[in-house]
């Protein structure tokens, strides 16, 4: 059975009828197209949403991850005046990552400095499984996690894996509303190209040198993270 983080709502700003009228509509609509068409490995939660500002969404963990196999709760809470500042994102379930802290908060650019309002929840989501993908390193919530991947790769991926039977195996079946149309088939799930650390591990091997887990990693590429920024943005 998987064990939950205590749950939390954000602190919001005086609410103004007005601009949580227009954030209910934006969102509603955003609701809606994630119902229809999700990120590849998220899905609804397990209960029908009845507050617009606050909903729960599943991440499935990702093939060729740490976390495949893994069912990861995240709750979503919306500000009263979304779309000018971003939702507030948590893992329910504890997550061995150098860029999710002990509160379930994942440590991301989009929640500073490059956030748009021209963003949607659906894009925002397919950010946080690229993260799971590929860490940011150079902005982690856990430095000992993040050197961890650096420098002893296969260490943080067997504790990662445990991490994942222990508290994120429960199976949790989704609620789609009786009135949406679901297509007939899953979204399609995009190729992510291996992490740093698994390319170097591979390099290391073919080339018959020393264990990847001995060898610093040096983070050259651009991250998966920072490309699907861009793309986004333009």
């Amino acid at each position: 059975m998987g064990s939950e983080l205590p749950a939390a709502a954000p602190p919001q700003p005086k609410r103004s009828t007005a601009a949580a009228a227009v954030a209910s509509r934006r969102i509603g609509r955003e609701l809606w197209q994630f119902w229809l068409d999700p990120p590849p490995y998220c899905r609804p939660g397990p209960s029908p949403v009845k507050d617009h500002f606050h909903w729960e969404v599943v991440i499935d963990g990702p093939a060729a991850t740490p976390y495949a196999g893994g069912v990861f709760p995240v709750d979503v809470w919306f500000p009263y005046d979304y779309p000018f500042r971003p939702p507030k994102l948590f893992f329910k379930t504890k997550v061995y990552h150098p860029n999710i802290d002990g509160k379930g908060r994942m440590a991301l650019d989009i929640f500073q400095d490059n956030w748009s309002p021209a963003l949607t929840i659906n894009k925002l989501l397919l950010c946080f499984v690229s993260v799971l993908f590929d860490p940011l390193l150079d902005r982690p919530t856990n430095r000992c996690i993040a050197k961890q991947y650096k420098h002893e790769y296969e260490a943080y991926e067997e504790k990662a894996r445990a991490w994942t039977q222990k508290h994120s195996s429960t199976p949790i079946v989704s609620h789609y509303p009786p009135y949406a149309v679901i297509g007939s088939t899953p979204p399609a799930v995009p190729h992510f190209p291996a992490t740093a650390a698994r390319r170097k591990a591979v390099a290391s091997s073919a080339s018959g040198s020393v264990s990847s887990s001995r060898i610093p990693l040096l983070m050259k590429d651009e991250s998966i993270w920072r490309k699907t920024m861009k793309f986004f943005q333009g």
